[in-house]
């Protein structure tokens, strides 16, 4: 009796195991909800919130505060993210033309600014003059930081889209969560081989808001450009800004006239200054618009340290809002934003649209 049990037992298990291996040849069925999820892309916006009167915004808001609109039809929102979440952010440092004095007021509010962020937000420093130089990547350590901060010299040219893609490209890129940029500069960009052509497909596509703090520098530029090139402290346009002038406000003029910053007149010189500070205001405005961000025109370096604690509390009242859209089409088409808040007295802002996936 016992004998004919354990060959019943061996039998079953080795039935068992046939059909076990049986039901591993067969592909697995994926829910078709699961596949459609996986095809079609979540987009995902940073929303900031304000108050109409200048009031404290509050912290308790949840997605059904919300609404979302893509080309005017509304979105089914899926992720939701809280001001809890922490903040990466990028401390965007333009040194080209500074003093050793101007330059110790910018270390001291990038300093100040630590304080207005909280122990879990990761912070990184990164330098730009003719050259970019990440000084600190991102990191919760504030002694690191500061540190870094600490390290910022003054240089000469201003490689300011540069900058926008290196932050973009190698800091920011594989970086999940709520992502912000905070650079420091007037946007008169004059060496590197970047463009504001080029960069602002990076930034219509990333999820990183851009704010500038604008720095008034162009009496001093057009005093330094005036002088005489014998002069040891003359400016000098450089070539890729006589070339952008030439493109933009010179159409059909002979290059061969705007090749040498020597050879042209002083009039010239300051028709050219003031129509490249007038590129660069427009540029900078369209980079913030478009990630949703600001510009904060500082005309004197008192002005950065309260700026700066003005973009710490808006950082502190951004959420960010993720859907799947319901315009399937993967057609590479620019699509609209709207994103509207329901509770009385509160504005949200976000960037005004993003560019679809194409096939």
């Amino acid at each position: 009796m016992h004998l004919f049990n354990r060959h019943l037992l061996i039998a079953f298990l080795l039935l068992f195991s046939f059909l076990s291996l049986s039901a591993q040849d067969k592909p697995k069925q994926e829910p078709k909800e699961e596949i459609l999820r996986v095809d079609t892309s979540l987009v995902s916006v940073d929303v900031n919130v304000t108050s109409k009167t200048g009031a404290k915004s509050p912290a308790n808001l949840k997605a059904e505060d919300f609404a979302v609109f893509e080309d005017g039809v509304r979105q089914k929102i899926e992720n939701f993210a809280t001001t809890d979440v922490p903040f990466n952010v990028v401390l965007l440092i333009d040194t080209s033309g500074s003093a050793k004095e101007e330059i110790e007021l910018m270390k001291k509010a990038a300093k100040r600014f630590l304080n207005e962020m909280r122990a879990q937000d990761r912070i990184a420093v990164v330098e730009f003059n003719q050259r970019v130089t990440v000084l600190e990547e991102l990191t919760t350590d504030r002694d690191k930081i500061e540190h870094a901060i600490d390290f910022l010299e003054p240089g000469t040219g201003t490689a300011f889209y540069d900058a926008l893609q290196v932050t973009l490209e190698e800091v920011l890129k594989k970086v999940d969560g709520r992502k912000a940029i905070i650079a420091l500069t007037d946007g008169v960009d004059s060496t590197g081989g970047g463009t504001f052509e080029e960069i602002m497909p990076e930034v219509e596509k990333s999820r990183v808001t851009t704010y500038i703090l604008e720095l008034n520098t162009e009496a001093i530029t057009e005093k330094g450009m005036m002088m005489d090139c014998s002069e040891e402290k003359s400016f000098h346009f450089s070539t890729k800004q006589l070339k952008k002038y030439v493109q933009e406000y010179a159409d059909g003029a002979d290059e061969t006239q705007y090749q040498d910053h020597c050879d042209l007149s002083r009039l010239e010189r300051m028709q050219i200054n003031r129509r490249l500070y007038e590129s660069a205001r427009k540029e900078v405005r369209e980079v913030t618009s478009q990630s949703g961000g600001r510009v904060y025109p500082c005309k004197r370096l008192a002005e950065i340290e309260p700026a700066y604690t003005q973009i710490a509390a808006e950082l502190r009242t951004q959420y960010s809002i993720g859907y799947y859209p319901s315009n399937e089409k993967r057609d590479g088409k620019w699509r609209k934003l709207r994103v509207e808040i329901k509770r009385p007295g509160l504005e949200a802002k976000s960037k005004p649209g993003y560019r679809a996936l194409d096939e």
